[in-house]
């Protein structure tokens, strides 16, 4: 620092007192911020927490922090945070069974807090509490923190979420209602023909509708971090060749090629999720590439990195705009063109794909240009050292 800016900072020290820039940093902050006394009375609210709330400040203080936050946790013996708040959703016991130690808990940033709004309306956003300690060190109150923001950043996204499941429902669901009612007012009606067609429409969508379960399932495991591998030592080959097969009936009106060399090391992953990543991939290089092209799979040693694996997918497709590209991986993600718009799809298989090479240990990159699209995929090797340092087969 240059002596002109030691002696400014000084000078602005002089003229400015710290009480009074926290004090603007609480009353301008866009979260809340409450300080109670040793018997739970509320003695400052700032602005943001008094909007929230529907109330002027003045009427909050000298209230109890009861009536704005959840404290039954102080009347019914579970884990509380200090002045009684009650963590929302503490059941004192892991996914596993194991019990929570309070160390554990105490290392979380923030915890779900439930806040009494206006009107009885109950809100749950993350919040913190923290000591307030006096000039000889004992403690005279509470600070609590409701972090509005990022609540509101939540609640949008989950209402997005909410939204956008609910139209990827209603497209099959009229699809299928329509074609029963159909079937059932005019059924001896129509010819057998007619029928059929009607049935396997009906069928198709059902099938639509599990494949959309089945992926917000698969994100609900990623995000939440319940998602389970086996890790061992699989055949990338046997791996590619298995989900060719499976992929047969799809690929009938394209060609896909097998670039595999020998002695190539075998990938440290879960086989059930390699195989749904490489099904993505393929699968979507048939849908969106024309017919009588050529889907082509690569797959070699990472020059300068023997630990990794990469493997490729590239389609003769229309390609991706690049201004596309940093979206593809998102949520509900789709392009709009023409071959996208013939194909169904829930805009979800990138990103669980993405999810899963991360939760693998790898990584993914795509490039495209006119012409075609090229998915690349690092994941990691498993040589024989490795296998029986880890005892596995």
């Amino acid at each position: 620092m240059s002596s002109w800016a030691r002696e400014t900072c000084c000078v602005l020290k002089a003229a400015i007192n710290t009480e009074d820039i926290y004090r603007c940093l609480v009353e301008n902050s866009a979260d809340g911020y409450l300080v109670s006394n040793q018997r739970g009375a509320i003695v400052y609210c700032n602005p943001a927490f008094a909007k929230l709330i529907g109330k002027k400040a003045e009427q909050i203080e000298g209230g109890l922090l009861s009536q704005y936050l959840d404290d039954s946790a102080a009347k019914d013996g579970s884990h509380t945070q200090g002045n009684g708040l009650k963590s929302s959703g503490d059941s004192g016991t892991t996914s596993g069974g194991k019990e929570k130690t309070e160390s554990a808990q105490e290392s979380l940033p923030f915890r779900p807090l439930t806040v009494f709004g206006r009107n009885g309306l109950e809100l749950t956003m993350p919040g913190a509490q923290f000591p307030v300690i006096d000039a000889e060190g004992k403690p005279v109150g509470h600070l609590t923190i409701l972090y509005i923001v990022q609540a509101q950043t939540v609640q949008q996204a989950q209402t997005e979420f909410v939204s956008t499941v609910s139209h990827e429902l209603r497209t099959p669901l009229t699809s299928i209602k329509g074609f029963a009612d159909t079937i059932l007012r005019a059924g001896d009606r129509l010819e057998q023909s007619q029928q059929r067609r009607y049935v396997g429409i009906i069928k198709d969508q059902a099938d639509r509708l599990t494949r959309l379960v089945e992926d917000l399932l698969a994100v609900s495991r990623l995000e939440s971090k319940k998602l389970q591998l086996t890790i061992r030592a699989i055949d990338f080959k046997e791996a590619v060749q298995r989900v060719h097969r499976n992929l047969t009936e799809k690929a009938r009106n394209h060609t896909i090629v097998e670039n595999i060399p020998p002695g190539l090391p075998p990938v440290w992953a879960d086989a059930d999720r390699l195989e749904q990543i490489l099904t993505n991939l393929i699968d979507n290089a048939i849908k969106y590439s024309p017919p009588d092209t050529i889907v082509t799979i690569n797959a070699r040693d990472v020059p300068g990195t023997p630990e990794m694996v990469e493997f490729s997918v590239t389609d003769q497709g229309v390609g991706i705009p690049q201004e596309h590209l940093p979206e593809i991986f998102s949520k509900f993600s789709r392009l709009d063109n023409p071959l996208t718009r013939q194909t169904e799809g829930t805009g979800l298989g990138l990103y669980i794909t993405r999810s899963l090479v991360l939760a693998l240990g790898g990584q993914i990159k795509v490039s495209s240009a006119p012409g075609g699209t090229t998915f690349t995929v690092q994941l990691p090797a498993s040589s024989l050292e490795e296998q029986a340092a880890r005892g596995r087969d």
